[in-house]
């Protein structure tokens, strides 16, 4: 007689889930890795303006133009850097439940699995001790 765990299409389930979760976790950190590039090339940016000397009074009026229109898109990718940060961190925590959800049931698989081979070991062993009686009643 074979196993068959009657909870399997739940723990498939939750597998689907847990994989669907680290998809999503590894799509947020990807989003969150190019959006940091992008905050340290604005930054890169910066301080490579603030270090330019303009000689006359147009290119001074330029140079500080530029140089707040990039303090206030630094500003907007920090907020988007933090944003996404967290939105990481919540994806991470569902994630880590995901994982614990599927490890309960595989937990209670083996448990499940385990009480079958004791079932079937102590059928195995009745059925000797009726094989064995009979003979000996002969």
């Amino acid at each position: 007689m074979n196993y068959k765990y009657k909870m399997e299409k739940v723990l498939d389930y939750r597998s689907n889930v847990e994989k669907h979760k680290v998809e999503d976790f590894a799509r947020i950190t990807q989003k969150l890795d190019q959006e940091k590039k992008h905050l340290d090339i604005l930054e890169e940016k910066l301080d490579q303006k603030k270090k330019e000397v303009a000689t006359d009074v147009n290119a001074m009026k330029m140079s500080f133009l530029y140089k707040e229109k990039l303090k206030a898109e630094l500003t907007h990718q920090k907020k988007k850097v933090d944003d996404i940060f967290h939105k990481a961190n919540d994806a991470r925590e569902v994630l880590i439940e995901a994982r614990k959800d599927r490890k309960i049931m595989e937990l209670l698989k083996e448990k499940d699995k385990d009480k079958f081979q004791q079932e079937m070991l102590l059928k195995e062993q009745k059925e000797l001790d009726d094989f064995t009686i009979m003979r000996f009643a002969k």
